[in-house]
């Protein structure tokens, strides 16, 4: 058996082991809640460590921003509330649509990036 064939499979089933843990803890974190409402709690005590549940106000943006930035810029604090999209950025660089200054700012490095793909096997 290739070697890369083999790492891939290996792959794979970490990935499926990492998917199944990462499910099981939400599930968890789940019935951590619910128990600290049921009984007005903040703290859960196991064995070995303590769990502290705090609820907190969780900021849920519309879909579309259009309204929401445009009020931010006409109060003038869309400088103090914006931030650099990094993404776009980075786009723009690798198809050299910024200006050789910007772009000399900046390092450029190889990377790479693994993507499973399900072969039907």
């Amino acid at each position: 058996m290739e070697i890369g064939q083999t790492l891939v499979d290996e792959l794979d089933r970490q990935e499926k082991i990492r998917h199944e843990a990462e499910t099981k803890i939400e599930n968890i974190k789940k019935e951590l809640i619910n128990i600290a409402r049921l009984e007005n709690r903040e703290f859960i005590f196991g064995v070995h460590k303590m769990c502290s549940i705090k609820s907190y106000d969780k900021v849920i943006y519309p879909e579309n921003k259009t309204m929401l930035t445009n009020l931010i810029k006409l109060q003038g604090l869309y400088g103090d509330l914006s931030m650099l999209n990094y993404s776009k950025i980075t786009s723009k660089i690798n198809k050299k649509e910024l200006s050789s200054e910007i772009i000399n700012l900046v390092k450029i490095e190889k990377d790479f990036r693994l993507v499973l793909i399900d072969r039907g096997v």
